[in-house]
């Protein structure tokens, strides 16, 4: 007889394989991932990886998806822990999460960023990527008053958040750069 695993013990068991999916990656790229070496790194069987994605495309696009979603997680408790904020407020909590020091948040970057070449064959892990760029640039150009200022907004924003995702720059120089873009577009902030 099957044994049953209830929904939440099944996604955190997801959740360790995803987990293990970017270690990997951060470590070694997204050419490293195979059922065997997650398996491995998860200390689980690959009867187990199998059992849970089926496919490793469908495991990346889980691990992927987990990623964003635990990063949105982090913009919210950001967002939530402001008194009375505004859409400038938000805005600017959304880009100090992604160019800041937070460890998981560097790792999703770096999961991100290993999944752009892929993103070039594979439609779903495209649209995964880019999936909330939409509503960002909207929600930016209402703030910022411009829809080419709110795409290159996003743009830099990524661009930097890679450079310190690698190390190429600290998440306090990304975030003074971004400040100093949006200080220009929207004057000092009142702080």
């Amino acid at each position: 007889m099957a044994r049953k695993i209830d929904p939440d013990q099944r996604e955190q068991h997801k959740a360790a394989i995803a987990e293990a999916v970017w270690r990997l990656v951060a470590r070694s790229g997204l050419e490293a991932v195979s059922l065997r070496e997650v398996a491995g790194e998860a200390g689980v069987s690959v009867g187990r990886v199998q059992h849970y994605f089926g496919t490793k495309d469908a495991l990346l696009l889980y691990g992927l998806r987990l990623a964003q979603q635990r990063m949105e997680g982090r913009i919210r408790r950001r967002i939530a822990g402001l008194v009375a904020p505004g859409a400038e407020d938000v805005l600017r909590a959304t880009l100090a999460e992604l160019l800041g020091d937070d460890p998981d948040t560097r790792q999703a970057v770096r999961v991100w960023t290993a999944f752009l070449g892929r993103a070039l064959d594979d439609r779903a892990i495209a649209e995964a990527l880019f999936a909330d760029d939409v509503e960002l640039r909207a929600f930016t150009t209402e703030v910022v008053g411009s829809p080419l200022d709110a795409h290159g907004l996003w743009a830099l924003a990524n661009g930097l958040a890679a450079e310190v995702a690698c190390g190429q720059t600290t998440a306090a120089d990304a975030r003074a750069v971004v400040d100093h873009h949006l200080d220009r577009l929207l004057g000092s902030p009142d702080r």
